[in-house]
Formats: C-alpha cells, structure tokens, sequence
C-alpha cells in the first residue's frame, strides 16, 4: 500500500515536470496576466497589455508593439503615426525579488486632428515558446499628456515575486502558502500529498490495531499476527514520516521559493532633510531631498 502511494506521488511530480518543460521566460505567468491589471496611484497615465507572436523573439515584441497602437486606436480614437522612438539607453535595474523598469519608447500621434506625443514605458515581460514560435505578453504604461506631471514617473512602480511572512502562515494548512503565491500545481500536490499521507497513517493504523487486538483473542495464531502487526507498524512509520517530510517543505518552500511575479505601484515618496553647511565666509543651513 506505501508503495503504491509513494508511486502515485512519484508519477504525479513527473507529470509536472513535463508540464513545465516547455520553454518560457519565467515558471509562473505574471499576476497582471492572470488577473486585473495593476491600477495607477496618480493621475496621467494607464496600464495596457498586449500581445504578439512571431518565429522569433524579437518579432513577438514588435507584434506586441503593434497591437498596442492598434489598441490605442481602437480605445483613444488616436491615429499613430509611423515613426514610433524607442529610447536607445533603455536598461533595467535588477535584484533578485525585484526590479524596476526603465525601458520607454514615445509615438506621434493625433488626436482630434492635434497633434500629440504619448510616452509610453515597458514594465514587465511574459513570453512562451512552443514549436519553434514565440509568444509574447507586454505591460506598459501611458502617459495621458491631457494630464498633468510625468505620468507613471511619479509613482513608484517595482516587479516583485516576495510575499512576505503572510504564506507562511497560510502554510499551516499544507499548500495553502503555495495558492497565495500562485504555484497553483504544487500548492495542489503539497495539499493532495499530505491528505493521502494522512489517510495512509489512519489505514496503517487501523490495522496495526486490528493485529494486536487477533493477538490478543486468538493466542493460537499469535506469531502471524505479530508480523502483521509489525508490518502495519512499519508502513504506519514511513508514512508519518514522509507526510511529515511533505509538511516541512511546505513550510519552508512557502517561506523561500519566489511568488507569481506582480507588480507595486507605491506614491513615489521624497523625503527632506536639513543639515549644517559651512562656507568659506561663514555658515548655513542646507537643504537635502532624496527621492
């Protein structure tokens, strides 16, 4: 009976495996696919998605990129001019929970019959490849130009795939943890892998009670109930050993391994502070902003 369970699980890890094997920039899609999309803390700009395809990976994101002018046509009523300038000093600055975007692009447009400049920036990235095609999913923000300030400029936007202390406690029941970050599989084979190891623990149980209650009535037959007894005991064991197992690791995985990669949008925050300056001819007060 353990055989069969620690078979069942073996083939079940497998299967996710398999799963998983195709070739994608990240294990998980990021939250603003699965979900809505992030909402602005300021005023002047939105968040849009789009997406493209193409043989190649940069050919996806220009189809990405021209299926968001359409959107913007479609949306704004805009007409997009040809010329679209992508900013050639674009980097993204990285570590290793998260990231914040520095990529933008500007397109001509009209609108209404004036002439307009949206700026738009690249936040985050999905992309599939199946078959020799790739499939891309981009994130940017607009600038509304009607409004004023600089648009997603003046929050700040970060990629993370923390979460916390929260799934830890989440993760008191097995798998739990695991759903809030959005590892949807193996939240399920944490919480299934625990359920039937709780069940093979009662069956073992049971039975080895069974045996040693035989023992008891049945003197005659007493050695084959003790290793039947000792059988049940054995398997009751390694089962409260493996869920046991099963249960740490869910812990600690809900506690280390990354979430779903989501995005923060915080008020970008400026913080003062004042300090004693000296001159050459005298002294001052200076005034300090960070931001």
């Amino acid at each position: 009976m353990i055989r069969k369970i620690l078979l069942t699980l073996v083939m079940l890890l497998t299967v996710v495996a398999v799963i998983e094997a195709k070739e994608k920039s990240d294990k998980m899609k990021p939250r603003w696919m699965t979900s809505s999309l992030p909402t602005p803390k300021s005023p002047g700009y939105i968040f849009i998605s789009a997406q493209g395809s193409g043989s190649t990976l940069e050919e996806a994101r220009q189809r990405a990129l021209v299926n968001l002018t359409t959107k913007l046509e479609h949306e704004r009523g805009l007409v997009i001019n040809s010329s679209i300038k992508v900013d050639k000093e674009a980097s993204r600055i990285a570590g290793s929970r998260s990231s914040v975007s520095r990529q933008e692009f500007q397109m001509e447009c009209t609108e209404r019959g004036k002439e307009i400049t949206l700026t738009c920036r690249a936040i985050d990235e999905y992309w599939e490849q199946d078959h020799g095609r790739y499939v891309v999913s981009e994130l940017y923000t607009v600038n509304d130009n009607k409004q004023p300030g600089q648009g997603s400029y003046n929050d700040d936007i970060r990629l993370t795939t923390s979460y916390g202390a929260a799934p830890v406690f989440y993760s008191l029941i097995p798998g739990v943890g695991q759903f809030t970050k959005g590892s949807y599989v193996k939240g399920g084979l944490i919480l299934g892998g625990t359920a039937i190891g709780a069940a093979a623990i009662i069956l073992c149980e049971n039975q080895r009670a069974d045996y040693a209650k035989k023992m008891r009535e049945k003197p005659q037959h007493f050695d084959f109930y003790r290793n039947k007894k000792s059988e049940w005991e054995t398997g009751r064991n390694i089962a409260i050993g493996v869920t046991a197992a099963i249960y740490v690791y869910n812990l600690i995985d809900a506690a280390v391994a990354p979430g779903r990669r989501k995005v923060i949008v915080k008020n970008r925050s400026y913080n003062y502070s004042l300090a004693p300056v000296i001159y050459e001819n005298g002294a001052g007060i200076g005034l300090a902003m960070n931001f």
